[in-house]
């Protein structure tokens, strides 16, 4: 039986091959529900948004063109869609106030599917280049733990957290500043907000 690669399959789907459509749903499904419900902690509003974004998948496929990655992709797509749910809510719950702000900024920031993309990618680089200890501070700080967790986990202090922080966000500004220099300053400030909330 022959295994389809995700490029073989989104051909295959450009020429109405509804067979294909439902192989590239079978594969990505899952992951891409874990995405979504790992923003958004409702199973319901997580399933809706992977299926709606899975759906315009279907109705653009003919003119659908991908630069990366089918995964990486769809990915990029339920955030985006994740943003679109959080700016539609009328939220009172501080926590998810301040997540909206830095959402909302980063839709702003991106004009466009594929602008967000290649922040990712760039951003995505510039954190998997630190140094260990540092990265691992970076990720779980955008995760939403708090310092006061990140230290437990780490077993350091608070204040050497708050450091690290400060580190990331100067790398950071250097490469977005670097690689997005009409941009840099808006997408510094969504840096520095997921950072320091």
């Amino acid at each position: 039986m022959k295994t389809y690669t995700d490029i073989d399959l989104l051909q295959l789907v450009k020429d109405d091959d509804h067979s294909a459509f439902n192989k590239l749903f079978d594969r990505y499904w899952q992951k891409a529900y874990q995405k979504a419900i790992a923003r958004l902690d409702d199973e319901s509003v997580a399933q809706d948004i992977v299926q709606e974004v899975f759906i315009n998948i279907w109705q653009r496929r003919a003119t659908l063109d991908i630069h990366t990655s089918f995964e990486n992709y769809l990915y990029s797509a339920v955030r985006l869609k994740v943003i679109s749910h959080f700016r539609s809510q009328k939220v009172s719950v501080v926590q998810l106030q301040d997540a909206i702000e830095r959402m909302t900024l980063l839709e702003t920031a991106t004009e466009s599917l594929t602008d967000y993309i290649e922040m990712e990618r760039v951003l995505a680089a510039a954190v998997d280049a630190m140094p260990e200890m540092l990265k691992q501070v970076y990720l779980l700080r955008a995760e939403n733990h708090s310092v006061k967790d990140i230290a437990g986990q780490l077993g350091i202090a608070d204040q050497t957290v708050k450091n690290y922080m400060a580190e990331a966000s100067r790398r950071l500004r250097v490469v977005i500043k670097d690689k997005f220099p009409e941009k840099h300053l808006t997408y510094i400030a969504l840096i520095l907000a997921a950072l320091h909330k």
